[in-house]
This record gives C-alpha cells, structure tokens and sequence, in this order.
C-alpha cells in the first residue's frame, strides 16, 4: 500500500527534490540526485560511507538548526494571540501567560530556545576560529557564521520590544543608544526601526523584522551554511566508516536524542529560571539596572571605557572596525591553513581577545549598577 501511494506521488511531484531539501540543512547526510525516483537516490546515496552532523563538535550547526526550528514554531503560536500595538502589546502577553492554556510554557521556552540558539551560535564560531576553519576553501562558512550571529542578535533584539514591559522597553533602550553609536550604520538601523524614539510605529516595525524578515534571513543563512559543507565537505573528523541503512539509523536516532535533549533543556530552563514578567513600559521611568542585552554588555563596557575626551562616534568607529575585521578575519588571517603549530600566535591573540571581551562584558553589566 505505501510502495503505491509512493508511486502515485512520484508520478506527480518530484519526491526526490523535496527530499533533498533535508540535506540542504543537516537532517541528512549524504547527497540525493533528485533527477532519479526516490527510491533509486536513496539506494545509491546509502552505499557510500555516510558522514555525520550530529556528532562533536560538528553537532553545533544541526543543533541551532533544530534550535531555529523550535523557536519559529513557538514564536508562531504566540503570534496567533499577540497584539503589536503599544496600547494593547503588554495586555495581550499578560492574556497569553496568564489566560491561555500553556501559554505560559510557550512564552517562556519561546525566550529560553532563543537564548540557547545565540549561545550555540556563539559556541560554533569560537570552534571555527580556534581549529582555524575558516581556511581556504572554507571562508564563506565563517562569513555566513558571523552574519547567522549578528541576524540572530537582532532577532532577539526585536523580540525583547514585543511585550512592551518596563524591562524589555529600557533593554531596547539602551541596545539602541549603543547601536546609534555606528557611523552609518546607527543611522540605517534607526531609519529601518522607523526612528530612535520607542512608539507604536516602531514597536510594529520590530514585530515585522522579528516575525518575519529576520527568520527568513537566518533561514537563508543555515541553508548557504549546509550549502557550502555540502560543497567543501565537513570538517576532518575520524570516521566510524559507517554505511547503508544502518548509518541512516544511526543518525536518525542521534537527532531524536538531540530532539528531546533540547525539549527537555528548554523545559528545565522554562520551569527553574522563569523570566519575570513585570509592569507596563513607561518611558518617563528608567527601572534600577537598566542594561543592553547580555551580548552587548561587552560593546558597552568598551564604549563607556574609552576616555571622555574620545567623541562617540569615534567610539562606534572603532567598533565597526572590529565588526568588520571579525567578518574578514580568513581574508586577514594568513597563517589560516596552517597547523596547530602555524598558528600558535594568531590562536593566543583570539584567547587574548576572547578574555578582554569576558572582562569588558563584567565591566559593562556593572556600570548600570542594579541586580
């Protein structure tokens, strides 16, 4: 009965093709030449050894796949009880954690899966500089990292605006005079944003950009991520030489466990460290401690370290400059392709500058005082 529905569908739409799209981002791994019935790519792509995404450390990029996944689903059934105006954002999120069966759970993982997602981004790109992955032919793979992490920022950005509460409001606040900061680009956020001054219009420009804009860039930005794998092959790794059916399951079942690890992680973080859900956002109260979000809280002790004789656009400036080194960095880099050894100055250089960035994080969540 299955092999002739499989028949019937084959003779309609081409299986093979959607199919593939499942290798375009992780969730298999091997190649389907989608010109030939499902079946027959299956058979030939299993006889080859199959290689493995969901094994470490090469599990990063399925697990913020699956991550992206998880939260796009949760953010949809919000969206189905949010009103982004800001005379009804902050009761309608009330009503949903309050009046709407697991409303509350929903809410909560929606936050805690999106937190998850930046820190594993964060993760893959640490990984990626510190193995030196981003050697030719590899450096599209870290550009379209760095810019997953800078989309994904913003996504949670955005996100923080929605419920129009006191803590979310002045969160907003405060990312937005760090952003303002950047020649050019300060501007350009601000004209997207719909202005610097926190307002219906601009609360219902960031449900736009978090809801929909935002998702499909990082949508497209995890598939050139597998795109590019796909093209220049995975990272070396031993091999358990694994082929045929019997690989297919294995990796199956490493993503169900993945599956349910971060399910039951989300739930953990949902039930034990619950975000608190305040007062109404007011703009002539600037609650007690005040700050960016947690990844900018380096950006702002850099910026507010500088001496007060320095001029802040020079600030943003200087932190444009390494946004843009970051993002050129296997173009800069010419010890990348190196050994362990080649690359002894440029790995202590990165440690070096992943503890200055620890430092200056502390000294930037310190300077608003507060809890």
């Amino acid at each position: 009965m299955m092999r002739r529905l499989l028949d019937w569908l084959e003779a309609r739409f081409n299986l093979t093709e959607m199919f593939s799209l499942l290798t375009s981002f992780g969730l298999f791994p091997a190649e389907v030449d989608s010109r030939r019935p499902v079946r027959e790519a299956l058979d030939e792509a299993l006889r080859a050894p199959l290689p493995s995404y969901a094994r470490w450390p090469r599990i990063l990029g399925v697990l913020s796949f699956i991550l992206f996944g998880f939260v796009a689903l949760t953010g949809l059934l919000l969206m189905f009880y949010y009103q982004p105006t800001a005379s009804d954002a902050f009761a309608s999120v009330t009503m949903i954690v309050r009046d709407v069966n697991f409303g509350w759970f929903v809410h909560q993982t929606h936050r805690w899966g999106a937190q998850v997602l930046l820190v594993i981004l964060i993760l893959r790109l640490l990984r990626f500089f510190f193995q030196g992955l981003y050697a030719p032919p590899r450096e599209a793979i870290w550009v379209v990292a760095v810019l997953a992490l800078l989309v994904a920022a913003h996504a949670d950005l955005t996100g923080r605006l929605l419920p129009w509460d006191a803590r979310g409001y002045w969160t907003t606040v405060r990312a937005m005079e760090l952003v303002s900061l950047l020649p050019g680009l300060g501007p350009l956020c601000a004209a997207l944003a719909g202005g610097t001054d926190l307002d219906s219009l601009v609360l219902t420009r960031f449900y736009v950009l978090h809801t929909t804009i935002l998702p499909v860039l990082l949508f497209v930005l995890f598939y050139l991520h597998f795109s590019s794998v796909r093209r220049v092959g995975l990272s070396a790794l031993p091999e358990p030489g694994r082929s045929g059916r019997a690989a297919l399951k294995v990796q199956v079942y490493n993503l169900l466990i993945l599956t349910v690890v971060i399910f039951g992680g989300l739930i953990t973080l949902a039930s034990l460290l619950p975000e608190p859900f305040g007062v109404p956002a007011d703009p002539f109260a600037t609650p007690p401690g005040a700050r960016p979000p947690w990844y900018l809280w380096a950006a702002h002790g850099l910026v507010e370290s500088f001496p007060a004789l320095v001029p802040r656009p020079l600030r943003g400036l200087f932190l444009e400059a390494i946004l843009a080194a970051t993002i050129l960095l296997p173009f800069l880099d010419r010890a990348s392709g190196r050994s362990a050894r080649g690359r002894q100055m440029v790995t202590a250089a990165g440690a070096a500058a992943l503890l200055i960035g620890l430092i200056l994080a502390v000294v930037g969540y310190r300077l608003e005082g507060g809890p």
